[in-house]
């Protein structure tokens, strides 16, 4: 009896051992799928690293190229910030302010002339190219009360050089320089400045500008307020801030007829 009781124990014991030892690859395959599937859902879960993009925005055509009217493209055209540390290289000559005297007497002079030719005697435009571009040296003036409606920066050409300054005036082609003159400001158009408008030199000492391309247009890089240091500079061009052309743009638009500019150097 006990030797069989022996017997039996003794088979429990190994079939227990067997059982035992057999399901541990089967518990240790359980772990390690249940920890590959772990680390494959951190894999999914974990958010995708963002691409930090620098630089410059990526170029966008303008919407006025989407028009089907034709684009106007000015010859030369370029969009130039010069920063004030540039600009500090020396003083830029010129004065620091414009003379009232001197504008209200070329507006009376204007008025006759447009009065005489069938352009708008109620306002014009004014230049003194004798004062620092980064004073108020464009002038919309009242021409019925001789007075001023608004001031505002304006820019001037740049002429050979990288940038002048000084300002030197020629009505030769190629030479990036002002023009002093009278010119009648003619229609609106889109250009490689946006809004822009066609200038018709009426002397001798500007009747180049149609051929130069040189028109009234904004550039993003001219203030709209006064500044200490010289402003961009164009290719004779007599561009203005944005906000400005806008304001200008307001009259320009609303005239019955065409507008003068007169561009000169002090009393000349």
């Amino acid at each position: 009896m006990q030797r069989n009781y022996l017997s039996a124990l003794a088979g429990i014991c190994l079939i227990l051992f067997t059982a035992c030892t057999a399901s541990q690859p089967i518990s240790n395959s359980i772990n390690y799928s249940s920890t590959s599937a772990s680390v494959t859902n951190r894999q999914i879960h974990t958010p995708a690293k963002k691409n930090t993009i620098t630089g410059p925005p990526e170029y966008i055509r303008d919407t006025i190229a989407a028009v089907k009217k034709p684009v106007i493209i000015e010859k030369g055209g370029k969009y130039v910030f010069i920063p004030p540390s540039y600009t500090m290289l020396k003083p830029e000559k010129g004065a620091e302010k414009y003379s009232l005297s001197t504008l209200q007497q070329k507006m009376k002079k204007i008025k006759k002339f447009a009065a005489a030719n069938n352009y708008d005697t109620t306002v014009a435009f004014f230049i003194d190219m004798q004062v620092k571009s980064g004073k108020e040296r464009f002038f919309v003036a009242d021409l019925a009360n001789n007075s001023i409606i608004k001031k505002g920066l304006v820019a001037h050409g740049k002429g050979n050089e990288k940038f002048t300054f000084d300002r030197k005036f020629s009505n030769d082609e190629g030479s990036n320089c002002t023009s002093l003159g009278v010119y009648k400001i003619g229609k609106a158009y889109n250009g490689a400045f946006g809004l822009s408008y066609k200038l018709y030199g009426l002397n001798k000492t500007n009747n180049n500008a149609l051929k130069r391309y040189v028109v009234l247009h904004a550039m993003g890089s001219i203030p709209y307020a006064e500044s200490k240091y010289p402003i961009t500079q164009t290719e004779g061009c007599p561009a203005v801030s944005p906000a400005f052309l806008d304001e200008l743009s307001a009259i320009l638009d609303n005239t019955p007829k065409k507008v003068l500019l007169c561009v000169y150097y002090g009393n000349n």
